[in-house]
């Protein structure tokens, strides 16, 4: 370590270690189908996985278990219709294009520039190209090659197939490339589309990839015997997968407070000194929030109080149904505030009626229990014995359930909202709450004798709280640093990280700084450091944090 990488390091109070770089991906080894893999990422971090460059997909590779060689699913399906957009990941169609009068051919997929302007042909023809570096801009390549073939040339020897943003784009593709010559440009029409509704266009199709035939080949996943190029699959094959966005709430701090307060002043005082009120999305939060004292045995304050409108949302936590609802005509109807699937549409029904139900659970995906029960217990059941009542966000996931009966799903009609706005639907009732009473109480607490079951209460009650994040009072900060080390890197070591702290510290006092409380902060499971994937040429190993 050299005087410069500490000065920039004296500076920080918390350290917190993450290359912010790339996106976070998670191996799942567990085998489930797409639509549960969805269901599986979408509760636990952000979706399936998506990708947009040759990078994202190398990473992908490499953090597969190095024993597997089939094929992991990410997070692209076949759309419902087909869309014009640029391999170089782009979609700038809307701000500029130079089609032909009469073009795009919907029969034809990729797209050439010819006599200044842009045509269709289909994919097979073998043409010359233009290639877009970062470095040098666009350059002609006169090989004879196919669109598919000359993508994986420019991608293989400079960035991708040139994009063409602007006029200024286009006028300097043309002052390269005779007006008389066809050549390929990267815009294709493709009908694929990501799990999040991300509209990025970048692929990396398997030859022969994809399939035009319709079927249950509609889910893509990464060969892992093929380099990680791409194949289209049935839905419904078992396969491990990826996820991309950090674990949820990974880092919610809750703060006790043991001062009796009415609900809104209890806000007051965590909005000032923390975040907000506590707020919990699953059943590890309400642990947790158990556990912020373990000598009182009453009743605390958290976040949740009465909204002012009711809306549709999912036991296990996901917010509104607004991306993708299957009821069927007519419904919802007013017959009830819980919803059962049935020949693959949504019916609200009375939470009191007994009926067979669908459970998710994180390592096995949807599991029907046939014994019947209220909606309630069918979500209490649930959760003891898996993760959750089922929750349906896509056609392929309402394909894995049986048509023959009526069956409880996770969806439920809600009026609750928390302090903080966020859209979290996770509820954790008392078995006779929230009363449909008047008067009942427009603010929730939380049991800690009754294993942190919520309760409504008049908001003018004065009770213990708990807020959740970082003591305003206590000054942090995170610094996101690449270290580097001579040698065999051994920066995993706990006696030399602790090493590394007493130097900083040090360091920090000699210049008058106070860090009593200086950590490293990692993920659950994770290690702080951990190797460059793709080390320089010619220089010693290299470190980075992660």
């Amino acid at each position: 370590m050299d005087g410069t990488l500490y000065v920039v390091l004296l500076l920080s109070g918390v350290l917190r270690i993450t290359s912010g770089v790339y996106k976070k991906y998670t191996y799942i080894n567990v085998r489930m189908s797409w639509p549960e893999a969805q269901s599986y990422c979408r509760a636990k971090h952000t979706d399936l996985a998506f990708v947009e460059t040759m990078d994202d997909a190398n990473r992908l590779i490499n953090i597969v278990d190095a024993g597997y060689s089939g094929s992991v699913w990410i997070g692209l399906k076949r759309g419902t219709q087909k869309r014009w957009g640029w391999s170089y990941r782009e979609n700038t169609l809307a701000q500029y294009n130079a089609w032909n009068g009469g073009e795009p051919n919907s029969q034809n997929d990729c797209a050439y520039l010819a006599y200044g302007v842009w045509h269709t042909h289909k994919c097979s023809r073998a043409l010359y190209f233009v290639c877009y570096n970062e470095s040098t801009g666009y350059i002609k390549v006169e090989l004879w090659k196919n669109w598919t073939d000359a993508q994986s040339y420019c991608r293989k020897y400079h960035a991708d197939l040139a994009t063409i943003r602007n006029s200024e784009d286009q006028n300097q593709i043309k002052s390269i490339v005779p007006s008389t010559s066809w050549v390929w440009i990267g815009l294709f029409q493709d009908s694929w589309e990501w799990s999040d509704k991300w509209s990025n266009f970048f692929r990396h199709w398997a030859v022969g990839q994809p399939s035009q035939s319709l079927g249950s080949d509609e889910c893509v996943g990464m060969s892992t015997a093929n380099s990680g190029k791409w194949i289209h699959e049935s839905c419904y094959l078992q396969r491990p997968f990826i996820c991309h966005g950090w674990p949820k709430s990974p880092f919610r701090t809750y703060q006790y407070m043991n001062e009796s307060m009415t609900w809104l002043d209890a806000q007051s005082y965590c909005r000032a000194r923390f975040t907000d009120l506590a707020t919990a999305d699953s059943i590890n939060d309400v642990n947790r929030l158990i556990k912020t004292n373990s000598r009182y045995s009453g009743s605390v304050w958290i976040g949740l109080h009465a909204g002012t409108e009711q809306r549709w949302v999912w036991s296990l936590g996901e917010g509104t149904i607004s991306n993708y609802s299957m009821w069927s005509a007519g419904e919802p109807n007013g017959d009830g505030q819980c919803v059962r699937s049935f020949n693959g549409s949504w019916y609200d029904e009375s939470c009191s009626t007994v009926l067979p139900f669908v459970c998710f659970n994180d390592s096995t995906g949807f599991i029907i229990t046939e014994t019947a029960m209220t909606w309630r217990d069918a979500q209490s059941y649930c959760r003891q014995h898996h993760t959750d009542l089922a929750s349906i966000s896509s056609p392929e996931q309402l394909n894995l359930l049986s048509n023959e009966s009526s069956l409880w799903i996770g969806l439920f009609l809600d009026s609750w909202q928390w302090s903080d706005q966020t859209n979290l639907s996770f509820r954790h009732w008392k078995a006779d709450q929230p009363s449909l009473i008047s008067g009942s109480g427009d603010c929730v607490g939380m049991s800690i004798n009754n294993s942190g079951k919520w309760v409504q209460y008049s908001c003018d009650q004065r009770q213990p709280f708990i807020c959740y994040g970082d003591d305003k009072l206590i000054r942090k900060q995170i610094v996101r640093l690449k270290l580097s080390c001579d040698g065999k890197c051994t920066l995993n070591d706990p006696s030399l990280q602790t090493a590394f702290l007493n130097k900083i510290s040090e360091k920090l006092k000699s210049m008058g700084v106070e860090s009593d409380k200086m950590s490293w902060i990692q993920g659950e499971g994770e290690e702080v450091f951990h190797l460059e994937s793709k080390p320089k040429a010619n220089s010693n190993n290299h470190c980075n944090s992660q």
